[in-house]
């Protein structure tokens, strides 16, 4: 935690430099696959022997390598990293000794606005919308290089100019990794012109009608269940926006949603790909799937088994070496996010490898007692396959689901109960026990995401 009185300066001083490195970072996007290459291996090299010398828990890990002579294409030989061996040795993972667990865990739970830790860190946790909370830590310039990961893409687009307003509906709690970047992107002027508005997801839909109609963003994003809102609200004439893009991440973007905003705004959704971690992927509007950050992270997709797979090959997770953060080395750390890495070069001529097929989290099923198991993705398949169904939320029972809707419009929720009851059938839960209600709105998590499934 910082005084009040050093907050300002402290930030004022880390937005200046992180606009001073934003034109370089975009430049990044147009180097060639070469020197993309030589770049990981420069910057793997370094990570290594950074954490064989400053991270306890590395050094056993790493034991036996020589960083020195070390390529992307010996990862594979490196033990995997798990959220269990990240928070379980979380004080002999960090390379600075005084960020302990228990320091870090007391700074994030009293975080009501945006603070430093011990005057330079940035601290953010996982909301828990998909298992046990994580915390990842952030140095002065590794948060640089993270939300430049994240804001770069368009100013390489050059499809809209730089100082085109900017309407978010991401997390307020700067506890989360959207809130923390959009309350460290507040204020910062580009061209003269305020860069962001903000208004937290979780606001009362009326008010961020409101906010939205008065700001006129040209630039729309958010949660994909809040944007899905708010093209009804516009549908009905209460929005009355017209942005020119509207990108959305941190939720599952799925068909419903897509044409939802194409029919209104006659926009095609930018959808993108991030975690807490320090990764984040964007289309290019061109070619297929999303760019990685090929110059400041390895993404290597892998099947069940650990085994990576190639190009075209649907993957069941991925595990991630973030090669800029050397304050919490993330080495194949294990992402549960299913993907499919694209083969060949983009038509829009960005050299960064990209990804498709985000099918959601593939360890996200309800498991029952008598080890069946009941995936997420096909309980949504069929609750939004009725087109008057808006948001959803699916609380395990123990012998199936109790689920409450939102919706627009009259909704056959027998027809889907017993679509429910069928799939969990066909799973292998003998006799499934569900429920399903209508509501006017649905909680959504302090991050402002939507927890749409609820394990036991």
């Amino acid at each position: 935690m910082v005084v009040a009185d050093i907050y300002p300066d402290l930030l004022g001083r880390q937005q200046a430099e992180f606009l001073a490195e934003l034109y370089p970072a975009v430049r990044r996007l147009r180097w060639t696959e070469e020197r993309l290459v030589n770049e990981r291996e420069r910057r793997l090299r370094e990570l290594l022997a950074w954490s064989v010398e400053r991270s306890p828990f590395h050094a056993k890990r790493l034991a036996g390598i020589d960083p020195n002579r070390f390529t992307e294409a010996d990862l594979p030989a490196l033990p995997v990293m798990t959220k269990a061996d990240l928070m379980g040795n979380f004080d002999e993972v960090v390379t600075d000794p005084a960020l302990t667990l228990e320091v870090a865990n007391a700074h994030v739970e009293t975080l009501t606005e945006d603070d430093y830790l011990l005057g330079q860190y940035r601290v953010v946790a996982t909301s828990g919308s998909t298992g046990a909370r994580a915390l990842f830590v952030y140095g002065w310039q590794e948060w640089n290089n993270f939300v430049l990961v994240v804001t770069r893409w368009p100013s390489f687009d050059g499809s809209l100019p730089d100082d085109a307003p900017v309407g978010s509906l991401f997390a307020s709690n700067t506890r989360h990794v959207s809130g923390a970047i959009q309350a460290f992107l507040k204020g910062i002027a580009r061209n003269g012109s305020p860069q962001l508005t903000h208004l937290p997801a979780s606001l009362p839909l009326p008010e961020i009608v409101a906010g939205l109609n008065f700001a006129q963003p040209g630039v729309l994003r958010g949660y994909p269940s809040a944007v899905h809102l708010l093209a009804l609200e516009a549908k009905a004439g209460r929005l009355t926006i017209n942005p020119q893009r509207i990108a959305t991440g941190g939720e599952q973007c799925t068909e419903a949603i897509r044409a939802a905003v194409a029919e209104v705004w006659g926009l095609e959704i930018y959808d993108f790909w991030g975690c807490s971690e320090g990764v984040s992927a964007f289309p290019c509007g061109v070619g297929e799937g999303m760019h990685l950050p090929d110059d400041l992270t390895i993404l290597e997709p892998v099947d069940r088994y650990g085994n990576v797979v190639p190009p075209g090959q649907p993957a069941d997770r991925v595990l991630l070496t973030n090669l800029y953060n050397r304050t919490q080395p993330l080495i194949r750390y294990e992402i549960t996010d299913a993907v499919t890495a694209v083969a060949g070069a983009c038509e829009c001529g960005c050299a960064h490898r990209r990804i498709t097929d985000l099918a959601g989290r593939t360890d996200s099923a309800f498991v029952y007692d008598d080890g069946v198991a009941v995936h997420w993705l096909g309980m949504t398949t069929v609750l939004l396959s009725d087109p008057d169904v808006v948001e959803l939320q699916v609380t395990q029972t123990t012998r199936g689901a109790d689920i409450s809707v939102a919706t627009k419009g009259a909704c056959n929720l027998e027809g889907l109960r017993r679509g429910l009851v069928e799939l969990m059938r066909k799973s292998g839960l003998g006799e499934p026990e569900v429920s399903i209600r209508e509501v006017d709105a649905l909680d959504r998590l302090w991050s402002g995401k939507l927890r749409q499934f609820q394990p036991l």
